[in-house]
């Protein structure tokens, strides 16, 4: 056997299952040139192909029980050798496996698994017998061969073939072949047509195609006095006529056509504004001056950009960006939501004017493709994105940009729980680059290492345009409801300010981060209220349809007009969505042109970029909608921001509650008065003295992380210990429960075999809401001041609960760094 794994090399493959290892296989010799880290396998394992990527190549392999791999589809690698470091390390600090840390940065188009098609072996049909359905599968493969499993279904009139087609092959009446073809890397091309070198153009031989030839006269001379080349189809389409009469200007030799391929991108528009450089300020020019000086020196380090709204955070970007291009390297910059990647886009387009990579989920399976493959390419130097942009193939990266980096939206709510803004800082560390996190309203981590020297913070105290900071007036909706009994959405003083921006032609923007109508449909008799039979919570009233969903599964129901218990009618709709709010504006302002922005109006493709273009063109007056209007959005005509319900997210069972309150509050007053026009901002709450309220209200940031780093070291919340969270999921309450006593049990075991002290076991408890998806769900944490030691037991605690596995279908989920546990 030795002898034999000389001749034969090896690889190591990463699969995307939860094993801490990498498994081996041979590789035949008709593949050994192609096999090299970063390319995707086919792998045999048990009696299933599963596809992996390759992240070592072996001499050979002493295992006598090692297979041959399948196939290598690809012709180069899907990861380079930094984005597989970059992979290694998200498993080992995020508790996964390689594999799983992989495929969750490979692009979805790329995990496609093989198609089965099946072939006949006519020289074994005489070992029959075989059944009815064998019989129908060997009919239509004698008929037509190969088929897929499916096609065979078909000619059967939809029978289930799949046991009979597995007996076959067995016996090897037939044979399978796996098709490795990925449905959207299918290149798009389209024919370009040129006008020849030395094409006729006297008037006589142009008279005379005109009469034997009209059709092919009217495109010669298009293209001779207009555009020398030109799209084929725009051509033959403005000349009402087919490619056929193209074909004959080719055959005379006086045009030329050829197919070039064409990249699927979506269509967003350079926003004309940013079109100019902008003169720096001094605040600006010094934090420009200290970014530049590590990216000349193809050196890595972290930069905390701490400027308040309105500061020009976005036109230092730009000019680091610009540098860095021409230092001959590339750029990455990140953004928290889809909503805006158009406007950021928009501005890069129109300072850059070349090509840029858009990486965001709401892209077509193509778009994606032709993204990531242009930018493999090196045809594109700048990629925005989301937080899937992060695995971007870009090479000599110069600069990485994560802008409102205190979004909780960077994290990662599947496995591998990566935060995108701790990632960026890891792969500019790695690319030799500079990292610089943007935000108003830092996350208490980020503004807590800049102050014990692992990033630099640059502070833009000062507005960039000669709007300044908006007057923020705090109204107590206690007293309002005492003095107003009964006006439930706005304030007489937020109404009267709204009703004046509406007389002078000035814009609105309302925040309430809860959509439907009514969270909570009662009746008044007996208590009873409807609730998702899968989830734990009740059912939110969506006037369109006049249904009840559920914001969790998103299961719908009819809207019963009759209680469910006593038979009652009529029924209380208590609460306040968007979607009532955009019903009060329409009849209390019936002159304003008001629109809705929030999940349930977006949700087609483009629906962010279509409410903001029109908001941009002063088309809507007054725009209301849930947290995404609070991120970046930068509209000078907006004068008056009205914050309807500022007590939702302080009620969270979250210790990171209080912060995400004051960003949210914060950010979205940051939207008023950017323009010449001054801002204001009316702050609706029952809670006015809470700190997170009363620090917004004056943009204090700073005493608001005096207040809250005081919290955080008292209760021994992160920053100052690292915490890891693990979620107990099962079909069953009472097993579910016994699995989260049974792992804090484990755990205390285990925190004694290592010998750890001062670390903090929280729980189990059941979670806020403790049936999703008739999953239930119970959280357990831990805490200690040493990452290294977080890590070590994350991974012993979860292989001592695998080797200790409870009854019932128990799933474990571990989460480094969690955000909103409940």
């Amino acid at each position: 056997m030795d002898l034999f794994s000389t001749q034969s090399p090896a690889v190591k493959v990463a699969l995307p299952l939860s094993l801490d290892k990498v498994l081996t296989w041979l590789v035949p010799a008709e593949l050994t040139e192609k096999a090299q880290p970063g390319m995707r396998v086919l792998v045999p394992i048990q009696s299933r192909v599963a596809l992996g990527i390759i992240v070592q190549v072996l001499a050979g392999c002493d295992r006598p029980d090692a297979r041959y791999l399948i196939d290598i589809p690809d012709d180069e690698p899907v990861f380079d050798r930094q984005l597989l470091r970059l992979c290694k390390w998200i498993s080992e600090y995020y508790c996964c496996s390689w594999g799983e840390a992989l495929f969750s940065a490979l692009p979805s188009f790329l995990k496609k698994a093989p198609t089965k098609r099946y072939y006949l072996n006519q020289d074994r049909l005489e070992s029959g017998p075989f059944s009815g359905a064998q019989r129908l599968v060997i009919g239509a493969l004698y008929s037509q061969s190969p088929l897929t499993l499916a096609q065979l279904s078909k000619k059967a009139e939809g029978k289930s073939l799949a046991s009979s087609v597995k007996t076959l092959l067995a016996r090897g009446i037939i044979r399978e072949e796996l098709l490795f073809r990925d449905r959207a890397r299918s290149i798009v091309t389209e024919t370009r047509v040129t006008l020849a070198d030395g094409a006729p153009s006297d008037q006589e031989t142009l008279n005379s195609l005109q009469r034997k030839a009209p059709r092919q006269g009217a495109l010669y001379l298009d293209l001779l006095y207009g555009e020398k080349e030109q799209s084929a189809d725009l051509l033959c389409r403005r000349h009402n006529t087919t490619k056929a009469v193209l074909k004959g200007l080719e055959k005379r030799g006086w045009i030329h056509l050829k197919e070039i391929e064409v990249y699927r991108q979506p269509d967003l528009k350079a926003d004309a504004r940013s079109k100019t450089k902008l003169t720096l300020n001094q605040e600006q020019q010094h934090a420009y001056d200290a970014l530049c000086a590590p990216l000349q020196d193809n050196a890595y380090h972290c930069f905390l950009l701490h400027g308040i709204t309105g500061s020009g955070k976005t036109e230092v970007y730009l000019q680091v960006i610009e540098k860095a291009l021409a230092l001959g390297k590339t750029a990455l910059m990140l953004v928290p939501e889809i909503s805006l990647t158009p406007q950021t886009v928009g501005r890069f387009y129109a300072r850059f004017e070349q090509d840029i990579a858009v990486f965001h989920s709401a892209l077509s399976e193509g778009e994606r493709y032709d993204a990531w493959r242009r930018t493999r390419e090196g045809k594109v130097r700048i990629v925005v994105g989301a937080r899937s942009a992060l695995f971007a193939p870009l090479n000599n990266i110069g600069v990485i940009v994560v802008d409102e980096e205190h979004d909780s939206s960077y994290k990662q709510g599947e496995t591998p729980r990566y935060h995108g803004r701790d990632l960026a800082i890891v792969r500019a560390r790695m690319e030799k680059a500079i990292c610089i996190l943007g935000s108003a309203t830092p996350s208490v981590e980020s503004f807590f290492n800049s102050q014990h020297e692992k990033s630099t913070c640059l502070a833009l105290y000062n507005r960039a345009t000669e709007g300044t900071l908006p007057e923020v007036r705090v109204i107590d909706m206690r007293r309002e409801a005492a003095e107003n009994p009964g006006k439930l959405i706005l304030s007489t003083e937020l109404e009267k300010a709204i009703l004046k921006r509406v007389e002078k032609k000035e814009q609105v923007i309302l925040l309430l981060n809860r959509r439907g109508f009514a969270p909570v449909v009662l009746c008044p008799i007996c208590g009873w209220v409807p609730e998702c039979s899968d989830c734990q919570v009740s059912l939110t009233y969506h006037r369109k349809g006049s249904a009840l969903q559920c914001h969790y599964c998103q299961a719908t129901r009819p809207n019963p007009l009759v209680c469910g218990e006593c038979g009652f009618n009529p029924l209380l709709y208590l609460g306040l969505g968007t979607q009532k709010a955009e019903d009060y504006l329409l009849r209390s302002f019936g002159d304003a042109r008001v629109e809705r922005m929030d999940a349930d109006t977006t949700a087609g493709r483009g629906g962010h970029a279509k409410i903001l273009e029109r908001f941009a063109r002063r088309e809507i007056d007054i725009l209301i909608g849930t947290q995404m209007l609070a991120k970046g959005h930068d509209y000078p005509g907006v004068t008056l921001v009205g914050v309807i319900n500022a007590d939702a997210g302080l009620t969270l069972p979250d210790f990171r509650a209080a912060e995400q309150a004051f960003q949210l509050l914060t950010q979205v007053a940051g939207r008023a008065g950017r323009g010449s026009l001054r801002g204001e901002v009316l702050i609706q709450t029952h809670r006015p003295n809470h700190y997170a309220v009363q620090t917004a209200s004056r943009h204090d940031y700073a005493a608001f992380y005096r207040h809250e780093i005081r919290e955080r070291e008292a209760a021994g919340y992160p920053p100052f210990r690292r915490m890891v969270n693990f979620m107990i999921e099962g079909n069953d309450p009472l097993h579910t429960e016994r699995a989260s006593v049974l792992l804090r049990r484990l755990a205390v075991q285990e925190v004694e075999k290592l010998g750890y002290r001062g670390v903090a076991l929280l729980g189990p408890a059941p979670a806020a809401i403790r049936r999703i998806k008739k999953t239930y769900r119970w959280n357990f944490a831990m805490l200690s001041r040493s990452s290294a030691r977080i890590n070590t037991l994350s991974r012993a605690l979860r292989e001592a609960f695998e080797n200790n596995r409870p009854e019932g279908n128990i799933r474990i989920k571990v989460d480094l760094d969690p955000y909103g546990m409940f």
